[in-house]
């Protein structure tokens, strides 16, 4: 391919310098391919054999429906202009055949297709132009195709999460038709972009490097890729100073260049799954990430609706002094503060009304919890149900992340010892005055899901997929997989 490259070139360097009439793209084929029948190349004809590649790939492709639109849109395809005589086409091979090292089947993005047509296009045995068209067809759709779904698949995953799991309120913003017009459309450099695709998260790279060595089993190796897939959703590597919560291991670690400085227990949120669940209830923590930025030293609760609804309201129908007995208070709709005692608890109206527990011992909350800015009302938080940590299964929250050692992460988001003891202090004191404590700088958090992860000496560990989600992204996935 090389020669054809500098054949092209030196082509274009005598048509320039001896100013003659401009060569035709069939000019350009003929001289490059050295094929002189590629000199009667005929646009409208060779638009016609890509309509018909169309119907006869369309199964094939990753993404027929936009192929068709790119097709017959006003500029068409670009692939065979910009990139067949300049080794774009090799380019894109050389990167397509080492997907594997991603552990995504190369011949998923038409490797064999398209070698082999590049491969007869450069025999010089093609006698009639429409094979010529056939295979330049070929190669223009394809290779569009391929590249598309190849750097959507490194920067995106090969799934969406979001159609996976009803709980996945990550970002996340898979290739359009519009980003495709615009990749296909541009000054492409294939190995440039191709380049630029590739995964930059450490941990991805990590997972990686363990593939390629090849010493996993079939099950390790799989576990293995759910990972790196789950790693693509996050499309970034993690900040310099971060809180990880992984879900299964129901842990969370603090981090800081790189360094694990603690590793905690946490509560996550209760499940359905059979396997972990207590009470058959669905409360699973949802995977997101946000910006820790503020927390609320003795925490008024505000107890959303939803178990304001399904348990809170039972309980004080049944005994209206729950609620003082639990140092809580009731607002009705004007945002007034009511006796229970003067409530009609058997109203419908009484859903509507807002609740709040008050700072003290037996706050659900506990003594302080850490806020990042969310739509679900998820945070982290204290708990006076201490004892909870030292279970096996800490699947039994209402889904927000309880924490095991809330000074020692007031005192890593806070970063300030003076800041950290004073709040120390204030957690364990009885006099519970609440205050709000905004950080400096906020510290990003990421409350993930890994069945697989790596400890710090980069040794596989693996935990109990306690909702389930394993299994779904395991089918999602083994279409794509060598």
């Amino acid at each position: 391919m090389r020669n054809l490259v500098l054949v092209y070139f030196l082509f274009i360097l005598s048509f320039t310098s001896c100013q003659t009439k401009a060569p035709t793209f069939g000019d350009l084929l003929a001289t490059s391919l050295d094929q002189m029948l590629f000199k009667d190349f005929d646009s409208i004809a060779y638009f016609n054999a890509i309509q018909i590649e169309l119907k006869n790939k369309n199964s094939h492709l990753f993404n027929p429906r936009w192929m068709s639109e790119i097709a017959d849109s006003s500029r068409g395809f670009t692939w065979i202009h910009n990139q067949l005589l300049t080794g774009g086409t090799d380019t894109l091979l050389h990167y397509l055949e080492k997907s594997d090292e991603h552990g995504v089947n190369p011949s998923i993005f038409h490797t064999e297709e398209i070698r082999k047509a590049l491969n007869r296009l450069q025999s010089k045995e093609i006698t009639e132009l429409n094979e010529a068209y056939t295979i330049l067809a070929k190669i223009e759709l394809l290779s569009s195709d391929a590249l598309v779904a190849y750097l959507n698949i490194l920067e995106n995953g090969l799934v969406n999460p979001k159609k996976l799991y009803g709980r996945y309120f990550v970002g996340h913003n898979r290739y359009t038709l519009k980003k495709a017009k615009q990749v296909l459309d541009s000054t492409l450099n294939v190995s440039q972009i191709a380049r630029e695709a590739q995964p930059k998260n450490g941990f991805y790279k990590k997972f990686q490097q363990l593939l390629i060595a090849g010493n996993l089993s079939k099950e390790n190796r799989t576990d293995v890729l759910m990972s790196m897939e789950r790693l693509r959703w996050m499309g970034q590597d993690f900040p310099d100073k971060y809180v990880f919560v992984n879900i299964p291991e129901m842990k969370l670690r603090m981090i800081e260049d790189g360094a694990i400085k603690q590793i905690m227990n946490v509560c996550v949120g209760e499940t359905e799954n059979k396997a972990y669940s207590k009470t058959g209830q669905n409360h699973e923590t949802p995977m997101m990430s946000g910006t820790l930025d503020r927390m609320q030293v003795n925490p008024v609760w505000n107890i959303p609706k939803s178990i304001v609804k399904k348990e809170l309201l039972n309980s004080v129908r049944a005994n209206p002094g729950y609620l003082e007995s639990r140092n809580m208070v009731v607002y009705n709709l004007k945002g007034q503060i009511v006796d229970p005692y003067t409530i009609n608890w058997q109203a419908d109206s009484v859903e509507n009304f807002k609740f709040k527990q008050n700072p003290g011992f037996d706050n659900s909350l506990g003594n302080i919890k850490f806020i990042f800015a969310n739509p679900y009302a998820i945070y982290l938080h204290d708990t006076p149900a201490k004892q909870k940590f030292k279970a096996s299964n800490r699947a039994l929250s209402h889904g927000c992340v309880r924490v095991e050692d809330p000074a020692s992460l007031a005192s890593f988001l806070v970063n300030n010892e003076k800041e950290a003891a004073k709040i120390a202090t204030e957690i364990k004191d009885s006099i519970n005055n609440s205050r709000w404590v905004k950080m400096k700088t906020g510290i990003p958090v990421f409350l993930s899901y890994y069945t697989t992860w790596l400890d710090e000496n980069n040794k596989i560990e693996q935990f109990p997929d306690i909702y389930g989600y394993d299994d779904r992204l395991r089918l999602a996935m083994k279409k794509y997989l060598n």
